[in-house]
């Protein structure tokens, strides 16, 4: 008889723990939603939850391409997370949740896609030599080095002929309401050798982030804003 009343209230016990946890998760969940998305880098009860939700939603729906350690892929042209250098507004968290929710060139009617690079070589706009030089011209505005001449005639077409500044600024600054990257960083998406600049010239690029809107739910794609902003902040994930 004592065994079986021992058996009743361990069970009793299991199922008050559950109910519990089941109970301050919804909290947290309500919490995280609930609360302005800026804030929640100050609110350290709600780290841990966003955190614990969005290691486990990252590894199963972005390290694919993202990689397991947000280090991105230069060959794809998908971003390094790291670092905090983003494409798209000023990587708050509500920034980067915009992103994650309607995604990029992803067919989401609230999707970034204002521009692109387009095909300076394939549509003949602009001839090898001439995308060889602004290649160079890209290269020695984040590094020094290279041919006089070239970069010269690079900065000319870039200001010029080939209309660079439209988008990218008279002073590569790059523009966060296009998603256009300030050439003058040092930070390249598609790889910052002479052969990937020129072919990102050459070829056009078309960068895609999917749309996780209706694929996620909302709470955990503001745990992987949060982590990820996080991630650039240089705070260490779980």
């Amino acid at each position: 008889m004592r065994r079986g009343i021992d058996l009743a209230a361990l069970t009793l016990l299991v199922v008050a723990l559950a109910a519990s946890l089941e109970w301050r998760q919804t909290r947290l969940r309500t919490a995280l939603l609930t609360s302005y998305a800026d804030s929640l880098p100050a609110d350290p009860a709600l780290h841990a939850y966003a955190n614990w939700v969005a290691v486990r939603a990252y590894a199963k729906n972005c390290a694919g391409c993202h990689g397991a350690s947000l280090q991105g892929d230069t060959r794809r042209g998908v971003p390094d997370l790291r670092h905090g250098t983003w494409l798209y507004d000023f990587g708050r968290v509500s920034d980067i949740e915009r992103t994650i929710l309607y995604g990029i060139r992803s067919g989401n009617a609230k999707g970034r896609n204002i521009a692109d690079m387009p095909a300076m070589g394939i549509t003949h706009r602009l001839t090898p030599n001439e995308i060889s030089d602004v290649a160079s011209y890209v290269i020695s505005l984040s590094r020094s080095g290279g041919e006089a001449g070239a970069i010269a005639r690079g900065a000319a077409i870039y200001q010029g002929k080939g209309e660079c500044f439209d988008c990218h600024g008279a002073d590569a600054s790059g523009n966060i309401d296009w998603g256009v990257p300030a050439l003058a960083s040092g930070a390249r998406l598609y790889g910052g050798t002479m052969a990937d600049i020129t072919t990102s010239i050459h070829d056009g690029r078309h960068g895609r982030c999917p749309a996780w809107v209706g694929v996620l739910d909302a709470a955990t794609i503001r745990a992987l804003a949060l982590m990820l902003h996080d991630a650039a902040a240089g705070r260490p994930q779980a």
